[in-house]
């Protein structure tokens, strides 16, 4: 029985907290609020946070909450203590349990938490989330100081301010993306990829052409033509695979000297 479930399944009533209560008080409560509405969610919260208190170790208190609970699973548990500690006292009936997951981290502004429990109208999660990436922007941006204090001064709303910066974010992408050459992204890419090169292929095909090259022109005419091809060379890996190549051909050039090439010939 999946978590969902459970919550579904069990009554909503239950034990509010007292004095000198003891585990098994605290395991009836906890099953007593275990239910889709969102209050009482809260409420299972505050006494699971109430049972892991009264634990030693993490390990103490799964190992009871598998006694007690054995369909709560490890996550759900703790997302109803994140909300459990952070959400109490208020009606949030109209609410989701997902939104007030999303809301309950503590990295999550107090502001931004009060402005969307505040809204008349159920809030989706995606929502929430498209805040929460926006208003982060807001709080760590530099560029976008202006906004952290509009939200100050009550000129803008953390919603309307994250919406804002996110617009701003997208336009910064949009304006980079078209500032940078098509032709220089590709070059860069294909120069560095191996797709579709075998080098047992391209390595033949080299010393082919050099051959040709040195045998067919003389070497004024070769310069002439490997300068006028060396530009443009923006991310200069022209430059770059010609001195590699001249290394890599100085040594050759050891292997194979050129005075036992005459002998054979």
């Amino acid at each position: 029985m999946s978590a969902s479930d459970m919550l579904d399944r069990i009554d909503l009533s239950g034990i509010q907290p007292s004095v000198n209560r003891t585990l098994d008080d605290i395991a009836d409560d906890v099953r007593s609020h275990l239910s889709g509405a969102v209050e009482n969610i809260i409420r299972a919260g505050q006494a699971l946070q109430e049972g892991r208190d009264m634990h030693l170790s993490d390990k103490a208190f799964h190992e009871w909450c598998m006694k007690e609970f054995p369909d709560l699973d490890r996550t759900t548990r703790h997302h109803m203590m994140k909300i459990g500690n952070r959400f109490s006292g208020v009606d949030y009936s109209k609410h989701r349990y997902t939104v007030l997951r999303e809301l309950a981290a503590p990295s999550v502004p107090d502001e931004l938490v009060e402005e969307v429990l505040s809204l008349d109208r159920p809030v989706k999660v995606t929502e929430v989330q498209e805040a929460k990436k926006g208003y982060k922007e807001v709080q760590e941006d530099p560029n976008y100081v202006d906004l952290l204090e509009d939200v100050k001064d009550n000129r803008k709303t953390p919603t309307e301010a994250a919406k804002e910066a996110l617009i701003r974010s997208e336009k910064k992408r949009e304006a980079i993306s078209n500032t940078v050459s098509p032709d220089v992204i590709d070059l860069g890419a294909i120069a560095r990829s191996k797709e579709g090169t075998d080098i047992r292929s391209v390595g033949p095909a080299f010393i082919v052409l050099m051959e040709k090259l040195c045998t067919k022109f003389n070497e004024r005419d070769i310069k002439r033509e490997l300068y006028a091809f060396m530009e443009p060379d923006p991310l200069g890996l022209k430059k770059e695979a010609m001195h590699k190549m001249s290394d890599i051909l100085s040594d050759l050039c050891l292997d194979f000297p050129l005075n036992e090439l005459k002998n054979l010939n």
